[in-house]
């Protein structure tokens, strides 16, 4: 009974984990579980985008590359224009391009700038110039670059500029031909960020019309060195109406490495304003009508304090007020001086010799002292003060110049 009863439980047994294992089994067949769905979905999405970040990156490519490929067969196209015709075209027509690249094209007889977009690639342009170099951005932002010299640089270039962008122009007249960096300040107009080098250390010079602001010819004196000294008193005549330029001050970086050390050269009144004199100034002061700066461009305004000068709504549009500040006031570093927009560098004064060119500077205005003609307004900075055009001082003095577009 005992062993039938053992047998039976044996029996069980068996039927037991059998059954138990068909339903294990019955139970792995129902298929995937919520989460092990949910996980499948995902790394299927994952790898979806993927695919499709990676076709829309080639595919970008493919027509960023397009469009580079048409602004170097044209810029080809217009270097053959050029040396054919002597200048480059008025125009982009017939310019050779892939279907659905658009060309922007401003040029003149020495350069160009020719810009491609795409309907495919919103957002999206480059640009070439005469230099050969392809850039991102469209040339309405460096329209103005077309004219390459500082004499073709128009009122109308300068506006398309933005607040505090610069190029790079040519002054026209002098051997070597020097370059400056010129930038818009809002309503102040376009202003040269370097001093003027214009001078010979060999010979003199002939401005005239068509290249400077004169209404004729000048003579610019061969440059002093500072050896030959004239008479600083504030009776001799010679100061005031002799046209003197000193230079190469000592330290000064021609090569253009050292921003700080960029003193250019420096011109007593008379040669910096081409020539006028006491008599032809009017009794009150005034405006002197020249200076030896390019065509186009002349020589700052100055004036005591509510004057409404030049060098005042400069001042005012590198964040000061137009008028005396002291002590170091902040907006110097980022705005008068060479760390700022204005890049003024510390080029010092000649009076009977070279002095502080480490720690100050002077710019010509064009506005003589009221008071007495033998003065003339000038802007003065340190790293501890701006006086913005309002300052004055014998028109003896050799001081730096920069011009402002007319």
């Amino acid at each position: 009974m005992l062993l039938l009863r053992t047998m039976c439980g044996e029996i069980m047994c068996r039927d037991s984990l059998v059954r138990g294992a068909l339903e294990g089994r019955r139970r792995v067949a129902t298929g995937f579980t919520i989460v092990e769905l949910l996980i499948v979905v995902v790394v299927i999405a994952i790898l979806a985008a993927i695919v499709v970040v990676s076709y829309n990156g080639i595919s970008a490519q493919a027509k960023e590359s397009a469009l580079k490929a048409d602004l170097s067969t044209g810029a080809k196209q217009l270097g053959m224009i050029k040396v054919e015709e002597g200048s480059y075209p008025d125009d982009a027509t017939g310019l050779k391009k892939s279907s659905g690249t658009i060309f922007s094209y401003t040029g003149d007889e020495n350069a160009f700038c020719l810009s491609a977009t795409s309907d495919s690639l919103a957002g999206k342009s480059f640009k070439i110039t005469e230099a050969g170099v392809i850039e991102s951005g469209d040339c309405e932002e460096i329209i103005s670059t077309a004219s390459t010299t500082m004499q073709t640089f128009t009122p109308a270039a300068c506006a398309t500029l933005a607040d505090n962008q610069i190029v790079t122009l040519t002054d026209a007249r002098g051997t070597p031909q020097r370059s400056y960096s010129v930038a818009r300040f809002g309503t102040a107009g376009c202003w040269m960020l370097h001093n003027l080098r214009l001078g010979s250390t060999v010979s003199a010079m002939t401005l005239t019309p068509s290249d400077s602001n004169v209404v004729s010819n000048f003579t610019l004196p061969k440059l002093n060195d500072g050896s030959r000294v004239v008479d600083s008193g504030l009776g001799a005549g010679n100061d005031y109406d002799t046209p003197y330029v000193y230079g190469p001050v000592s330290g000064d970086d021609d090569s253009g490495a050292n921003q700080a050390k960029n003193y250019g050269y420096l011109y007593n009144f008379s040669a910096a304003t081409a020539g006028t004199t006491r008599a032809s100034l009017p009794a009150n002061g005034g405006h002197a009508p020249s200076s030896i700066c390019p065509k186009g461009w002349r020589l700052p305004s100055g004036g005591a304090v509510g004057s409404n000068s030049d060098f005042a709504r400069l001042d005012q549009q590198l964040g000061g007020t137009g008028d005396y500040q002291g002590e170091s006031p902040a907006y110097l570093t980022t705005s008068w001086l060479s760390s700022g927009s204005f890049g003024g560098v510390f080029s010092g004064y000649w009076n009977g010799g070279f002095y502080d060119q480490t720690s100050y500077s002077s710019l010509w205005s064009r506005t003589a002292y009221d008071g007495d003609v033998r003065n003339a307004f000038n802007a003065d900075f340190t790293s501890g003060y701006i006086l913005p055009g309002n300052d004055y001082l014998g028109r003896y003095y050799g001081f730096g110049v920069r011009c402002l577009l007319n």
